[in-house]
């Protein structure tokens, strides 16, 4: 039997040797590629998918869910997608300005109860400042950092919770809501303000990566439509696009397919939410995420469907000139659609981290397809460097599902 594996195995090899091999063996060559660097990594599970504007090209899940009860990973699998999320908000918040809510250009204090002044200047903040990281806002890591919530129940105990709790959490904390915790962090006479919550140069002139701002733009969507985020983009996006398992945080129906976060050894994080939801916390699978991206796919090439056509240009339209970015601007990921960020190579998306959670989902105009990745560990825990094994190992399952073409799957 093992002869016979091995014999296999090179017959296998050579045909993906091939330069041009079938579509269907090159997805066979795919999967077992995918399968070997699962086995050689210390990625416990993961997901991928590859779709065009029409089609899911590719979809599979290898690893494990759940490492101790051998559950498998699968394409089914619901996980956090960390920041992946806020590009749900840009197509909410587009759909918002489709709907006559507000524009780009909108002072946010036209639409909050509360105000919100940059400190240091007295200058406005407008929508379009927080869709592309210029509004000067920041994540106090004494706030923010410790603004996730331990969820009751997980199937096992985690030797992380105590942990969890003293890193990412305070003791004894009830959600106070989005709007209330935005109040507290951004108004006068909040809680939590104060005027280093903001960066000095004055909004639209450099960038400074926000989630608080970030999910600021949900809370405005939440504002002008009169219901909660979660349930306007359940009602405009998710049941449009038949994305079932797609929630802002872990629901007990989806308790059998929930994925543990695990840390980089190996250790599985309580399960958790985010009281600043939309900026990180959506809980999907790669089988939904591949729904939605596809109908991204399909805007980006001038169709549309849960936004109009100019609807989609304004989501994937770069936001600045070239010669005219803002000061600050990433050199991997330069300019930014809404909350859609643009790479340095053309490709479209946004990457998602978070304590035992990575993602990353981009388009490629190249080739006209979207590629995902979904993980359910990290690669640095708080405090550490990047575990350099574990990255490239993501990076070779990233640059693996590029071989995928054509042939539906």
């Amino acid at each position: 039997m093992k002869r016979l594996f091995a014999l296999l195995s090179l017959s296998m090899a050579a045909l993906c040797a091939q330069a041009a091999p079938p579509a269907h063996a090159a997805h066979a060559c795919v999967d077992a590629r995918l399968a070997n660097l699962q086995q050689a990594s210390r990625l416990p599970g993961f997901a991928v998918a590859v779709v065009s504007d029409r089609d899911v090209l590719y979809q599979r899940g290898f690893g494990y869910a759940d490492l101790q009860a051998r559950r498998p990973y699968t394409v089914d699998t619901v996980q956090n997608v960390g920041s992946v999320s806020k590009t749900v908000i840009g197509v909410a918040l587009v759909k918002a300005i489709e709907l006559g809510y507000f524009g780009l250009d909108t002072e946010i204090d036209s639409i909050l109860p509360f105000k919100v002044r940059h400190p240091h200047t007295g200058l406005p903040i407008t929508v379009r400042h927080l869709v592309t990281h210029t509004s000067s806002i920041l994540d106090d890591d004494e706030v923010y950092g410790h603004s996730y919530i331990v969820l009751p129940g997980s199937g096992q105990t985690s030797p992380l919770r105590e942990q969890f709790a003293r890193t990412f959490t305070v003791p004894g904390r009830a959600d106070p809501g989005l709007g209330a915790f935005l109040k507290d962090y951004l108004a006068v006479g909040g809680r939590h303000y104060k005027p280093g919550n903001f960066a000095k140069p004055a909004p639209g002139s450099a960038y400074h990566y926000s989630n608080i701002g970030s999910a600021l733009a949900a809370y405005l969507v939440e504002l002008r439509s009169g219901e909660r985020f979660d349930a306007f983009t359940r009602r405009t996006i998710f049941a449009p696009l038949q994305m079932r398992a797609t929630s802002w945080r872990a629901e007990p129906a989806h308790a059998g397919r929930q994925a543990l976060a695990y840390n980089r050894r190996h250790q599985p994080y309580p399960p958790y939410a985010l009281i600043t939801y939309p900026d990180g916390g959506l809980t999907t699978s790669a089988a939904d995420l591949a729904r939605f991206l596809m109908a991204m796919v399909k805007g980006y090439k001038g169709g549309e469907g849960v936004l109009s056509k100019a609807g989609f240009t304004l989501l994937f339209d770069p936001q600045f000139a070239p010669d005219a970015l803002p000061a600050g601007s990433p050199a991997g990921e330069p300019n930014s659609g809404v909350f859609w960020r643009i790479r340095r190579n053309g490709q479209v998306g946004h990457t998602g981290s978070d304590p035992g959670v990575t993602a990353f989902m981009f388009i490629d105009p190249t080739s006209g397809t979207g590629r995902l990745l979904i993980t359910n560990t990290e690669f640095s825990g708080p405090g550490e460097e990047d575990d350099p094994k574990l990255v490239r190992r993501f990076r070779e399952v990233w640059q693996t599902l590029g071989q995928v073409r054509g042939e539906v799957r």
